[in-house]
């Protein structure tokens, strides 16, 4: 409980420091606030603590995501102390937002009781809702904002409808007491549970981007400012799947359930990488990227192996770290684009930083899967689970899907390593602290790759 308070007061400071001005100092007092409760779970490293009468616990599978999601946290707002240099405004608010949805996010991953879920659930969604819609002068960021409180407002309906059929079966929010009433449905079926476990995937579903609730995400993260979108599709995407993990080990998986998973598993990866192939926005490339990773995620908590939890911190984080890393990438690109976001926009970077071309390269081929990073064990270490769990025919449907990725991560590999027209050359700026995490997400898929026992 006091990583969840110092947080939330954390927020509060920042957002009081913000009242008289003080903008360069905002990120680093929320930075040395993230390692300070850092330090709080790495002290109740492998201990149970239970909290609020059980209806929380913080075990070993929340400590590594928390810290994980710490981590990723720091180094985007590292990234946002060149960002927001550039904000004369509000820039308090941001920082505020961000630490309110890490609460939600802790709640996510340690959760005991359906409530807690709701609650997290909430807490994490809201101040996106706000953040989507940061630049004020921005149709599309407007735009982003309407779509993403409209459609997550949807899906907290279904979310919603569901705990309470849960309940209305169960007669009870505790997991444990659920838990217990999901394992007799073998001798005695409850539809209404059932309908339940349905409604309630549909919410979470909505929070990864797994289709057929997708929509919201290209737009999302393209009218999003960038490092609202670089938040979105790491720590939320963290959070979100520990807490599906959460929630089907307490369902015990029944076979409809099961059966309409592996469906939405398909449809995800499909959509995901087909539709990304198409993409000249690096932007809507990146969403469409995130969703084919939830369809490889998805497929991890199909196989129901006890590594899963496991698989999912590793695959989640290392994720997260490339995709930080490109959004950075990104952002210096823009500068030099005029605000441009096509692929296009990348010609040239080797010829002018050669190091932050090479950086890119290793973030993309991560995300690809390619040997040697982080990217190639996470997925390697999913098709074990897939073929542990019995599912070869999906197993091989999703390698095929993996080798279509690497098309359009190498299309943006290719404009990088491409030089830029004589009458057009790339001018790139580059902060020292980008320049660190750029350097340290680039530096640590490899070593996550080859050391992948680093990570636990």
């Amino acid at each position: 409980m006091s990583a969840l308070i110092l947080i939330s007061v954390l927020g509060v400071l920042v957002l009081y420091m913000g009242l008289f001005g003080n903008k360069r100092a905002l990120a680093p007092v929320a930075i040395l606030g993230l390692l300070a409760t850092l330090g709080l779970f790495i002290t109740g490293w492998n201990i149970e603590l239970p909290m609020f009468s059980t209806m929380v616990r913080f075990d070993e599978f929340s400590t590594w995501f928390n810290g994980g999601m710490i981590v990723i946290t720091i180094l985007i707002f590292l990234f946002g102390i060149d960002y927001y240099d550039r904000m004369k405004e509000h820039v308090a608010e941001h920082y505020t937002l961000m630490l309110f949805s890490l609460v939600g996010a802790f709640l996510l991953t340690s959760f005991n009781n359906l409530l807690v879920l709701f609650l997290g659930i909430e807490i994490l969604s809201i101040p996106l809702y706000v953040l989507a819609g940061g630049k004020r002068k921005s149709r599309r960021s407007g735009e982003a904002a309407f779509k993403y409180f409209l459609l997550g407002s949807f899906a907290s309906g279904f979310f919603l409808m569901g705990i309470a059929l849960l309940y209305g079966s169960a007669a009870s929010f505790d997991l444990a007491t659920v838990r217990a009433y999901a394992a007799g449905l073998d001798t005695a079926p409850d539809m209404l549970f059932i309908l339940g476990l349905f409604f309630t995937a549909i919410g979470l579903s909505f929070k990864i981007a797994a289709a057929p609730f997708h929509f919201w995400s290209p737009d999302v993260y393209e009218g999003a400012p960038t490092l609202v979108t670089s938040f979105m599709a790491t720590v939320v995407k963290m959070a979100a799947f520990a807490a599906f993990f959460r929630f089907l080990q307490m369902t015990a998986m029944p076979t409809s359930l099961g059966r309409a998973l592996l469906v939405m598993t398909i449809a995800t990866l499909l959509i995901g990488n087909i539709v990304a192939l198409r993409q000249s926005q690096f932007k809507r490339l990146m969403a469409y990227s995130s969703i084919a990773h939830s369809g490889f995620l998805l497929l991890a908590l199909l196989s129901e192996s006890p590594l899963t939890g496991r698989v999912l911190f590793y695959y989640t984080f290392t994720y997260a770290l490339a995709t930080v890393g490109l959004f950075i990438v990104l952002t210096l690109a823009k500068r030099s684009a005029n605000g441009d976001e096509n692929i296009r926009i990348f010609r040239g970077l080797f010829r002018a930083r050669p190091w932050l071309a090479i950086v890119t390269m290793v973030l993309l081929l991560s995300l690809a899967g390619i040997p040697l990073t982080a990217g190639f064990i996470a997925k390697y270490q999913v098709f074990l689970l897939a073929i542990g769990g019995g599912f070869i025919k999906t197993t091989l449907f999703a390698v095929v899907m993996a080798l279509v990725g690497i098309y359009y991560y190498v299309l943006v590999i290719r404009e990088a390593f491409t030089p830029a027209e004589e009458s057009a050359p790339m001018a790139l700026v580059v902060n020292p602290l980008n320049w660190l995490v750029l350097s340290l997400c680039g530096i640590a898929v490899v070593v996550f790759g080859v050391l992948p026992g680093l990570l636990g």
